[in-house]
């Protein structure tokens, strides 16, 4: 595959959940999970520049770093190369799903509870094309 998948989320069974249905839909076969933004800034600060391309998902509602800061961090920084994000939140909050859209790296949004059709709305998000159909 010619890119990765991160997922960043408090909650280890949804890291768990999210991880078998991105490799039952055959999204990827060894996706990361990361339990905090920060243990996943971590991992994307030690990437060079000629890293795979990374799509993240990742969960808004965290404590300490939130997502939201999370997606501050990356804007200001050189590590949004190649970096697409994939919003998944349990907000129903209009006004979220408004705000990421504001993130040139947001490519998606996705409610949880995260499913089988979720993977392949990620599969579909015009911004991913190139990773998915080359």
């Amino acid at each position: 595959m010619r890119y990765e998948v991160i997922i960043v989320d408090d909650e280890d069974i949804i890291i768990k959940l999210v991880r078998h249905l991105i490799i039952k839909s055959d999204l990827h076969q060894d996706p990361k999970g990361f339990l905090s933004g920060q243990d996943a800034l971590e991992h994307l600060s030690l990437l060079n520049e000629t890293a795979l391309p990374q799509i993240i998902l990742l969960d808004i509602n965290m404590p300490d770093l939130d997502g939201w800061d999370f997606l501050d961090f990356l804007m200001k920084s050189d590590l949004k190369k190649n970096i697409y994000v994939v919003i998944i939140t349990s907000s129903i909050n209009k006004s979220d799903k408004i705000k990421a859209e504001t993130y040139d790296i947001v490519a998606g949004h996705i409610e949880k509870p995260v499913s089988m059709k979720n993977m392949e709305e990620i599969k579909n998000l015009k911004s991913l094309e190139s990773l998915f159909h080359n």
